[in-house]
This record gives structure tokens, sequence and C-alpha cells, in this order.
């Protein structure tokens, strides 16, 4: 658990408070920044968590600004296009993206023809938020628990699938960890996205897949879902009657886990008094009462940081990650 530690302890000590900068460097980029419309990729369908969040801070960057703050959907190859439309892009600040995990830490580890090099072409903006994970079934699943759901997979092995937003992401993972714990035999589904995932969730075209709370939330309350478990290591507020894997006893340091964050990026050599403006900006936005508290109900824990906060968390996660994918036999592509 020295690993998960440490990831907590980063995300946890790199707060807003740590986004005070100097005061002639912000009356500069002030001054000349933005001059032009500002654009948003975000690397997922409209619908899906990530999108909502982008568009309900969006709202409030474009208020402070003074320019139109445009989302611009880029979807596929789980989330690789969008990124490499990110990549490629000027780096004249008017350019930023919603980055996550599975496109920045976990894709370069799997697949061969990445469209761009983390290191090499992003700058690291303001990681957003933490995002627990729910593990959900359709209701024709005959099962309550987490420990029933296992029983079950092992009794019809070979007959249940999963779906996931990408391949790399934390439900596959944690999916495959089930796998090969179990002896489950699932068949891996990935998707372009959370949304057209959850759509086949509903048609009972897959019968179990971790999503999102955000997500999960609305289709719970119709009854036409079924939540067993909640990553980390602890419930969540907004879905206090979730238990953790932990209190059901499936302890496994992937389900212990914060599965993932959301965070903006820029194309590597924007100028660091424009990525610093947008990361005071955007945490400003999203410290407005009702955004926070929107936030909250998505199922989200704010984060808020600097630059250079964000870019050690990255540092500090691949590692981590790259561990996780060799425990659980995902290859490269």
């Amino acid at each position: 658990m020295t690993d998960l530690n440490t990831r907590r302890r980063f995300i946890h000590q790199a707060t807003a408070a740590g986004l005070a900068m100097s005061l002639g460097g912000q009356a500069r980029s002030q001054a000349e920044w933005p001059q032009a419309l500002v654009r948003m990729i975000v690397p997922f369908p409209v619908g899906g968590a990530t999108d909502i969040l982008a568009r309900l801070i969006g709202r409030g960057i474009t208020a402070r600004i003074g320019q139109q703050l445009l989302i611009d959907n880029r979807a596929g190859a789980g989330g690789m296009i969008g990124i490499g439309a990110l990549a490629k892009s000027a780096p004249d600040g008017h350019t930023f993206g919603i980055i996550g995990v599975t496109q920045v830490i976990t894709a370069p580890f799997l697949f061969e023809k990445v469209p761009y090099d983390t290191d090499r072409d992003l700058s690291f903006v303001t990681l957003l938020a933490t995002v627990p994970m729910v593990l959900a079934v359709h209701p024709s699943v005959p099962v309550h628990t987490a420990p029933e759901l296992m029983q079950h997979l092992k009794r019809n092995k070979g007959k249940l699938s999963y779906g996931s937003v990408a391949t790399g992401h934390y439900g596959h993972v944690a999916s495959e960890h089930i796998n090969n714990s179990y002896d489950a035999g699932m068949v891996h589904v990935p998707y372009k996205g959370e949304a057209p995932m959850v759509q086949d969730l509903l048609a009972n075209q897959l019968p179990l897949s971790f999503v999102t709370i955000a997500t999960a939330k609305p289709q719970v309350e119709a009854g036409k879902l079924r939540l067993l478990a909640i990553t980390g290591t602890r419930r969540h507020p907004s879905m206090p009657n979730v238990p953790t894997f932990a209190e059901q006893g499936l302890d496994a340091d992937v389900f212990k886990m914060n599965p993932g964050w959301i965070g903006i990026g820029a194309p590597a050599k924007t100028p660091i008094a424009v990525v610093r403006r947008m990361a005071s900006e955007t945490v400003a936005a999203a410290r407005e009462p009702e955004v926070f508290e929107r936030i909250a109900a998505l199922g989200m824990d704010f984060v808020g940081n600097t630059p250079e906060a964000f870019t050690e968390i990255y540092r500090a996660e691949k590692p981590i990650w790259q561990k996780l994918l060799k425990q659980a036999g995902i290859r490269p592509e």
C-alpha cells in the first residue's frame, strides 16, 4: 500500500492555495491573454461525466476570462484522438483539453501507435477532481453484493462480458483483476466513452461495468441499474448506501485506490504565464458555491492545484499504473 499512500498524499496536499503567483506576471498575462475564443477539447462524446464537468466549469471560465470557452468534443480511440488533437494544437494559449489517467498514463504503456508523447507534447494545467467508480449491474443479474457477483461469475464462467470506457481505463484494469482472481472468463468490450457504454448496460447488452457516480445515480434512482460497491477507502457522501469493496471483504489494492482523475492539459510550450492564469481562473470558477456543490453531486472530489503540483502527481502515478497493468495481465496492443 506504500504506492497508494504516496498517491493520496500527492493529490490531497495540492490545493488551490498553492495557486499564488507573482503580480507582475499575472498582470502581463491578463493584458495579453486571451485574444480570441478559447477551445477546450473533450476527448469523449457529449453526455458523459467528463463532458458534464467540462461544460459546468467552462461557463465560469468564460465569464472570468472575457472570451467564449468553446467545448470541442473529439471522441474516439479511448480518448487518444482528442488528446492527439490537443498535442498538435498551436501552443498559443487558446487551446486546452480535458485529460485523464487513461489518455496520458496508461495508453502509452498499452499501444504502439499513440499519436502523442505525454512528456514531450503536453503541459499540465490543473487537476480538477478525482473520480471514484461504482460497480454497476443490470437488474436482471441476480446479485445484490460484490461477493455475490464473484460467486455468480464463477458459476457462469465465460458467459458474461463487461464494458470499459477504453482499453487501459480503470474499469478494464479492475475487471481483469476480477477475471484473474475468480477465473471468471469475462469478455472485455471497450467503448468510445462512458455514455455509449452505459446505453448498452441499460439495454442489458452488458451485464456489468464500472461507471462514474454521476452517470449511475439517476439510473439507480430510476431502478434501471443496481450498484454493488464503490472504489476507495470510504463511502461517498453522494451515495452513502453503497459500501466499499473492502467493507465486503474484497480488499485488493486495485479496489482501494482512487481510480482516476480529470484535469486540464495544454500543448507543450504554451506560455507558463497563460498556463498558470488558466489554472487560477479554472479553480476560481470551480469554487463558486453553486458549481462546487454540483461537482460534489456528480460524485467527484474536487482538487484544484498548480501546474507544478499536477505535474508531480502525473510523475508519481506513472509507475503505479504500470504495475497495475502488469498485475492485471493487460499487454501492449
